[in-house]
């Protein structure tokens, strides 16, 4: 998604050993509309941290998704993403501030910038998503739920 934003500061610079990564992918169903897939992971150990899938990608896709990640474990002390809307809007940074979380984000234009999730979605694309047609998001849910756990 295009922003006009003003460039915000990648605190990571490659150095994950403290950080952990978020995005967001699109997934198409057989009628023609997509489902969005937020995800959150962990570099350090190469584990999907916390998941959702939703019908709109939305700033509460994010947010909810990031409760859940620091629901059960240990919290980073940075959080890794793009500058998209959902990423960088109020009700999200709030949560990164109530949680003592410092937001670092990828240059625009600059995809690799985060690449431990874009490896990660891009995987998830070839060996499940380009491979099954699916008619619903519980398909979508189900399937996404069973390859990450």
């Amino acid at each position: 998604m295009h922003n006009d934003y003003k460039q915000r500061f990648n605190l990571v610079n490659k150095d994950w050993h403290s950080a952990w990564c978020a995005d967001i992918t699109y997934i198409p169903l057989t009628n023609h509309k997509w489902v969005y897939l937020a995800s959150v992971y962990n570099p350090n150990n190469h584990q999907v941290v916390a998941h959702r899938v939703g019908n709109e990608m939305t700033a509460e896709l994010v947010t909810k998704t990031m409760q859940a990640a620091v629901k059960n474990t240990d919290k980073p002390v940075f959080l890794h993403s793009d500058m998209g809307s959902q990423y960088i809007s109020d009700q999200f940074e709030k949560l990164l501030t109530k949680l003592n979380i410092k937001h670092s984000y990828s240059l625009k234009g600059h995809p690799y910038d985060n690449t431990y999730i874009e490896n990660f979605h891009s995987m998830l694309k070839r060996e499940i998503v380009f491979q099954t047609k699916f008619e619903t998001i519980e398909e979508v849910t189900v399937s996404i739920d069973w390859h990450v756990r």
